[in-house]
């Protein structure tokens, strides 16, 4: 730019200001006190636009701000590994958080309120969903060691079972399964909607349950013993977004923050 043009620019924004940005009485001209207030403000407000202009540009960097929905009986167990991976993997993002159950946080995808949310897929999911499967995690049953003298038998015929609530896409899975074996028509059944509490339970030595294996294991203790389950008996955690919609590109990136542990 020639001197001539920058000076005219600079009266072009003194007139559009309504100030004088420079000292034009003396050789070289010198800024105005408000002149360098003017550059004070200014400096900020130019970085926020290259930020602004560097955040909109294509590609699949995780930049902004992010819902994310996660399954519950997931969320104890996934969630601080995903948000310490985004320090690193993804520094310029933030992320609201949301618990729920499957079918919820399925429908809060479809209808843009979250963006991309970790569910179960024991009813399977709907074509708009792209889906990526993050892990297949075994089942295991857990009682207190005292109970186990007639081992599975013993449990199924005579012990309370503590189950997880059964209208879930887990405690569907579990319903199945139970419904295979042999156990009498009268057998006590309790319904609980927290692992934590099931799993207090099971440790007093009140009953036993069926449960992913991470979620035993998350609150194991001396006195519990863990049973084998039907090999067949899986939950799947999968990462689901809409299909068409503008997280579909940055699915590599978001599923990279689940891959670290």
């Amino acid at each position: 730019m020639t001197l001539s043009a920058l000076s005219m620019q600079m009266k072009a924004l003194e007139a559009e200001l309504g100030v004088a940005l420079f000292d034009r009485t003396v050789r070289p001209p010198r800024l105005t006190p408000v002149g360098h207030s003017v550059i004070d403000e200014a400096i900020p407000l130019l970085r926020r636009e290259d930020s602004l202009l560097d955040m909109c540009r294509p590609g699949d960097e995780l930049v902004g701000r992010f819902k994310l929905g996660f399954v519950t009986t997931a969320a104890v167990r996934v969630l601080p590994h995903v948000l310490k991976a985004a320090q690193t993997l993804a520094p310029r993002a933030t992320f609201e958080v949301e618990t729920g159950l499957s079918a919820g946080l399925q429908d809060k995808v479809l209808n843009g309120q979250i963006d991309i949310a970790v569910v179960t897929d024991a009813d399977g999911l709907p074509g708009q969903l792209s889906t990526r499967r993050l892990r297949r995690e075994p089942f295991v049953f857990a009682a207190h060691r005292g109970l186990l003298e007639d081992g599975l038998a013993g449990l199924l015929n005579n012990q309370t079972f503590f189950h997880f609530m059964p209208d879930t896409g887990i405690g569907k899975l579990i319903a199945h399964a139970m419904a295979d074996q042999a156990r009498p028509r009268d057998a006590n059944t309790i319904v609980l909607d927290n692992l934590e509490a099931i799993m207090e339970c099971v440790a007093a030595g009140l009953g036993f349950t069926l449960l992913p294996v991470p979620d035993v294991d998350r609150y194991l203790t001396a006195d519990i013993e863990k049973l084998a389950a039907p090999s067949s008996l899986r939950r799947n955690l999968v990462l689901a977004t809409l299909r068409d919609g503008t997280m579909a590109r940055r699915e590599e990136a978001i599923a990279a923050l689940f891959s670290v542990e």
